[in-house]
């Protein structure tokens, strides 16, 4: 397995944790959907954290992510802060649950700060979106 493919991986099995809300959400297998969306229309996760096979350190991705969630406010987006890790709470990322972006902007946000994916959720799944031109992935998910 390629180290992009390896970083993705990571991706399918990220539990997502949203404090302001209350939500943690976990990756189930395609067409399980377990709780009520809380949101109107689909919603996109983005973050400046750890881009690619990059490990810039705490201070670095705190910068990095103070400038991504600036540029958020200033396009007066709504978003709430997320933590996205493995499921016993290591490997965590900072990010943001936003409103209002389509996937294309969500893949540009990524992009731009270096992901390889960004995460979409709707009503009917949670999905992995890749960045570039690798195949998106969608998953189940439910709600704790």
């Amino acid at each position: 397995m390629d180290e992009r493919t390896a970083r993705t991986a990571d991706y399918l099995r990220a539990v997502l944790r949203v404090p302001d809300l209350g939500l943690v959400l976990r990756p189930r297998p395609p067409g399980t959907v377990r709780g009520t969306f809380p949101f109107d229309g689909p919603v996109h996760v983005v973050t400046a954290h750890n881009p690619g096979a990059e490990r810039p350190g705490e201070a670095e991705n705190a910068a990095r992510q103070a400038r991504l969630e600036a540029d958020l406010d200033a396009r007066g987006l709504r978003r709430w802060t997320t933590v996205a890790s493995a499921e016993d709470g290591s490997s965590a990322e900072v990010g943001a649950l936003v409103v209002g972006l389509d996937d294309a902007v969500a893949c540009a946000f990524g992009a731009a700060w270096g992901q390889d994916a960004v995460f979409r959720w709707s009503p009917s799944a949670w999905t992995v979106l890749a960045c570039d031109d690798a195949p998106s992935v969608d998953l189940g998910w439910e709600i704790v």
